[in-house]
């Protein structure tokens, strides 16, 4: 099985090792793709991604060059995404609101937004992320779900790949996006999917895949997209 949404210590929060990733994911029979992350974002953190040593170090241990690109939708964008084999566009920057589903509103907006200017990407991450960090995890109201199914129907239209990010499920019981905005990117005729376990520490390298598979293909999904030699391939969910 994959995993395909990963952070070594090439990224400012993973200390794993690209080394150990790649035989803790042999032992546990995963394909995986180490993604981590490039944020263009007015705060940087003062953290310098060196893509030219991520991409020796790729190719050293026979991966895919992958990368979670992020971005607030304002700041310059100083990278080719075209330099990687595989592309997470992710939406990090979220401003705390006092009203949950406002923030939430204003988030997929902003996520809409950033959809539509960048299409040099393959797979868009963990929607739904800021649930993670709010009181009691508190679902995206289904008031929200025409903003959500504008968002779906733009990929679905572009042929790009939606992320089930399985980090969430250890934190109050579901993946990102959650199944009940799943079943409705299903509903809207999306089937594309891909997952990942967004590991930032070694032990939860393909946390979470196995169970969540079984779980996607009780929603109606068959199958689970993977790159083989670079090309983008259907494999059947088991």
């Amino acid at each position: 099985m994959i995993d395909y949404h990963i952070h070594s210590n090439f990224s400012p929060d993973s200390n794993s090792n690209v080394e150990d990733i790649v035989k803790y994911a042999k032992e546990k029979n995963l394909k995986v793709i180490i993604t981590d992350h490039y944020e263009a974002v007015e705060k940087d953190h003062n953290f310098k991604f060196d893509i030219e040593s991520y991409k020796e170090t790729m190719k050293k241990y026979g991966l895919l060059v992958g990368v979670e690109f992020g971005w607030d939708g304002k700041s310059k964008i100083d990278i080719d995404l075209k330099e990687f084999d595989f592309v997470i566009l992710s939406y990090h920057a979220y401003k705390d609101y006092s009203d949950i589903q406002l923030m939430y509103e204003n988030y997929l907006k902003n996520l809409y937004n950033i959809i539509e200017v960048i299409n040099d990407f393959h797979v868009l991450g963990h929607l739904d992320f800021p649930r993670r960090f709010v009181e009691n995890n508190e679902p995206f109201s289904k008031k929200l779900y025409p903003l959500i199914s504008e968002i779906f129907k733009k990929i679905i239209k572009e042929g790009k790949i939606l992320e089930v990010n399985t980090s969430a499920i250890y934190r109050y019981g579901e993946p990102n996006p959650s199944y009940d905005i799943l079943k409705l990117y299903r509903d809207l005729g999306g089937k594309y999917v891909t997952i990942g376990s967004d590991a930032h520490r070694l032990e939860d390298v393909g946390r979470g895949i196995y169970d969540t598979l079984g779980n996607l293909k009780d929603l109606g999904f068959e199958y689970i997209m993977v790159l083989n030699d670079g090309k983008w391939d259907m494999e059947k969910i088991v």
